[in-house]
């Protein structure tokens, strides 16, 4: 049932004008922009987060993966990654 809220969130189109890319900005200019961001947006969440950082080499069944970004919330003792 999973595979049906996939198809419906890739199918509509994204708004990343708050960023303020121009139509020259590759997929890295997006990343960095977006991360950027959600740092800040994390950050200010208060205590207990940490960014832990991008690109985050994951190996799974033979396959290399990179994570996009890591946050960890050390009180709560949980990571989030995206």
């Amino acid at each position: 049932m999973q595979s049906g809220l996939v198809r419906e969130t890739l199918k509509n189109p994204y708004n990343f004008d708050f960023l303020m890319l121009g139509k020259e900005a590759k997929e890295r200019d997006l990343e960095t922009a977006l991360t950027n961001h959600i740092q800040r947006f994390i950050l200010e969440l208060g205590r207990g987060f940490a960014y832990m950082g991008r690109q985050y080499p994951l190996k799974v069944g033979g396959s290399d993966f990179f994570l996009d970004s890591g946050f960890n919330n050390i009180r709560r003792r949980v990571y989030m990654l995206f």
